[in-house]
């Protein structure tokens, strides 16, 4: 008796893949920043709060003291990890541009071939489709050199 053979599952082109898990990345970075930013905001009404304790509550001053020293601490550190998240940030949106300039580029690399094909085996073709896909792979090309070596500016393309 044979097994049946599992469906094969398309793969999704590697491209593809690697803009997924950037754009999941970044999900998660602005999810994380949502959550110490909340953090940041309770620690600094903590520390606002604190001296009352030893104004009104009657806590020994280096009780309170201590008490703010470790919420400070605890603040500096979310906001050290708000400004780690925040060059995480950078860096995949940087490259997530990079990608999908790249991926532009490949599309219109490929309709730009589709056409001269065409265009070469005696069809009529739209000329002006062809030079604005050539000049479009060019600047595009330059565009994502840019993103990659971080001299990029994201609002040109």
């Amino acid at each position: 008796m044979t097994t049946p053979e599992m469906p094969q599952i398309p793969q999704m082109p590697q491209m593809q893949q690697a803009i997924s898990t950037l754009r999941l990345l970044l999900a998660s970075v602005r999810a994380k920043d949502d959550e110490l930013e909340a953090l940041s905001r309770q620690f600094r009404r903590q520390l606002e709060r604190a001296p009352r304790y030893a104004i009104q509550g009657g806590n020994p001053l280096e009780v309170t003291l201590n008490m703010m020293g470790e919420i400070q601490e605890r603040l500096d550190s979310v906001e050290s990890q708000r400004k780690h998240l925040s060059a995480i940030r950078s860096q995949a949106e940087a490259e997530l541009e990079a990608l999908s300039i790249t991926d532009k580029i490949a599309q219109a690399k490929e309709e730009l071939s589709q056409l001269r094909a065409n265009r070469d085996a005696g069809e009529e073709v739209d000329e002006e489709r062809i030079a604005y896909l050539a000049n479009f792979i060019e600047e595009a090309s330059i565009r994502a050199g840019e993103a990659i070596t971080d001299n990029f500016n994201a609002r040109r393309l």
